[in-house]
């Protein structure tokens, strides 16, 4: 660790949060301790933005340092193909730094997966059991913990969906308003939804409200119904017209209650100057203002007000159906609000390269985290030849990670495939996307890669199934550490390298978008065909109903299912330094063969008859199969 005292410092700034629970667990002496409740595992997390966005993660390890970290060197990020970062490289040191990444990889585009040094003291130094004992967590101590790390990082959201429907849980003290991206020119229309007004609050009060006409978060028609009593036991509707963030505000008593937990049908008409707004079918209020003629429509809370809304319809007035939303899919059509935090936070780097004795612990912090912040990536990664099955079993990870560097100055590391098939057996089954390092950097024994040598890494990775390909390093570590690192994509001086080019071409040219056709594919074999001698890890080649017969240079064919019923294969020169000249001979199953072309991002259909493969080294080409 790199400040071991400001870990302690940051830790114990939080450990004060806990009241001096850290001394009752037996930190500063033996205590009484909670009695032991046994594991409920969490169910794993969605994953977030770098596995439910669709497009294919692409990563880097030893991002810039602290002091590069800059606009600049975040745009030469993205620009080489990479959707993500692993914020090491001492940005760890200070979260301070970390919120810094953050805001940069904002402004670019990039998401992170923090790796919070006081989330290191705890993994490093704690056991998190409710049986107590020296340097333990409580699950509850752990949690606050957790959830103070957290909410350091993750974007305030005050839209979730719950249920099929609209969950507006609190917005800013001056109120939050999301509205529907489309909408700006829309002049006269019905608004129409289904709001369920909550019991939250301050006072115990609910309401729900809607905006129309709307300009941005500070200038739009907001009107509310709530249970606030203006006399006589009956709800009101509450309009307000928001210039510049600065209401005017008119309340009108309603003819009926409004009651917490129940769903009213909400209509709301503006027809030039003219606006008027029923509930139940009933029309409670009508009234004239010229503030806005035209805008967007969406949905309003404030503080910890709390609502639910579905069954959004808008009507022009000719009849034309302008927006519906039953809210059973996702947000996309909304610009939804939020209250602080960083867009760019995609999860956290909770451990690299644990021993398998501490997995039962990291299961424990996984589950917690997944139930503070169930809408990103808890990641670990693992070390090669690791007991992966047991990675599985304590973690049951989002993502099953590991690292591997096959580039030698000596050749190949030999036991590259059957490392790769082992994480495939342990992940598999589960339906677990496997992740992987690629070496991008020379060290001890290990030769600096070349194109050739990223090509042949990552179409092996796809072979294998992997959904997530990551870059061990980018920036390349100081030589000061004393570890022989040489030559990653850019020098510890801010220098590109030829890597650096190799990989912008390697990812944006093919692995971004290949990687986007195999993501919804699942492995079904990867086989050897055409060798003399099949490496451990591979099985060879047999022919089939689908590929009756390989001929030519080695091959190693990454064979999957698709969700269109079509087969898929993918055909990867064994060879990182020669050319592959083969053929496939297809089978009697087989009525259509197309293939993929990368650059332009569409396949061809093939004429009847074999095919003929010319692989440059490393090279793969996806073929997709009719039957």
């Amino acid at each position: 660790m790199a400040d071991s005292t400001l870990s302690r410092q940051t830790f114990l700034r939080l450990g004060g949060a806990l009241g001096g629970a850290l001394a009752a667990t037996g930190m500063v002496a033996g205590g009484a301790s909670a009695a032991p409740r046994p594991r409920v595992p969490a169910p794993r997390a969605s994953g977030g933005p770098l596995l439910e966005g669709g497009e294919f993660p692409i990563g880097i390890f030893w991002p810039p340092p602290p002091y590069q970290t800059t606009v600049d060197r975040y745009r030469q990020i993205v620009d080489a193909g990479f959707t993500y970062v692993h914020s090491n490289n001492y940005l760890f040191a200070d979260w301070q730094i970390q919120q810094h990444a953050l805001r940069i990889a904002d402004q670019v585009g990039l998401k992170v997966l923090v790796d919070d040094d006081d989330l290191r003291w705890i993994t490093r130094n704690f056991r998190i059991s409710d049986d107590g004992g020296p340097f333990t967590l409580t699950r509850d101590e752990a949690e606050t913990l957790v959830r103070q790390i957290v909410n350091r990082y993750a974007p305030t959201r005050y839209w979730r969906l719950r249920d099929g429907r609209l969950l507006f849980d609190g917005g800013t003290g001056d109120g939050s308003i999301g509205w529907a991206l489309d909408g700006a020119d829309w002049t006269d229309y019905v608004f129409e939804f289904t709001a369920t007004p909550l019991p939250t609050g301050a006072g115990g009060y609910a309401q729900a409200g809607w905006a129309f006409r709307v300009q941005d978060e500070r200038n739009a028609y907001v009107w509310i119904i709530g249970d606030r009593d203006t006399g006589g036991g009956n709800g009101n509707l509450t309009r307000a017209i928001f210039v510049d963030g600065a209401p005017q505000v008119t309340t009108v008593q309603l003819p009926f209650p409004i009651e917490p937990d129940t769903a009213y049908r909400v209509r709301t008409e503006v027809v030039g100057t003219t606006i008027t707004t029923s509930v139940d079918g009933v029309v409670v209020d009508t009234v004239e203002d010229a503030t806005y003629a035209s805008g967007s429509v969406g949905f309003r809370e404030a503080g910890s007000e709390s609502a639910l809304f579905d069954d959004v319809v808008v009507t022009a007035a000719d009849g034309t159906v302008l927006l519906t939303e039953d809210f059973s899919g996702d947000l996309s059509a909304w610009r939804t609000p939020g209250g602080g935090g960083f867009e760019s936070y995609a999860g956290l780097h909770v451990f690299d390269e644990p021993g398998v004795d501490k997995l039962p612990d990291l299961g424990v912090l996984l589950d917690i985290i997944r139930t503070v912040d169930p809408d990103n990536l808890p990641y670990v990664n693992h070390l090669p030849g690791f007991d992966y099955a047991a990675a599985v079993e304590h973690l049951d990870p989002e993502v099953l990670s590991f690292d591997r560097y096959p580039i030698l100055e000596s050749g190949e590391d030999g036991g590259f495939f059957a490392n790769w098939a082992a994480v495939r057996a342990a992940a598999l089954p589960q339906d677990i996307p496997t992740w992987a390092y690629i070496q991008s950097v020379g060290y001890t024994a290990h030769a600096v890669p070349d194109k050739d040598d990223l090509y042949w890494q990552i179409n092996v990775a796809l072979a294998y199934g992997c959904k997530g390909i990551q870059y061990f390093t980018y920036w390349t570590p100081d030589p000061a550490r004393g570890e022989d690192f040489h030559e990653a994509l850019i020098q510890p001086d801010g220098r590109k390298t030829p890597l650096y080019a190799a990989s912008a071409e390697v990812n944006n040219d093919y692995l971004a978008p290949i990687g986007r056709q195999l993501l919804p594919l699942t492995s079904t074999a990867v086989q050897a065909a055409n060798l003399a001698q099949v490496p451990d890890g591979l099985a060879a080649f047999e022919p089939d109903d689908e590929i009756a017969a390989t001929s030519g240079d080695g091959l190693v064919l990454g064979r999957f299912d698709g969700p269109d019923d079509a087969r898929y294969v993918l055909v990867v020169n064994h060879s990182r330094h020669e050319q592959a000249h083969a053929a496939l001979t297809w089978g009697s199953a087989v009525t259509g063969v197309a293939t993929y072309d990368p650059k332009k991002d569409r396949w061809a259909d093939q004429r009847p008859g074999d095919l003929a493969v010319r692989l440059k080294p490393g090279r793969a080409t996806l073929v997709r199969l009719t039957r």
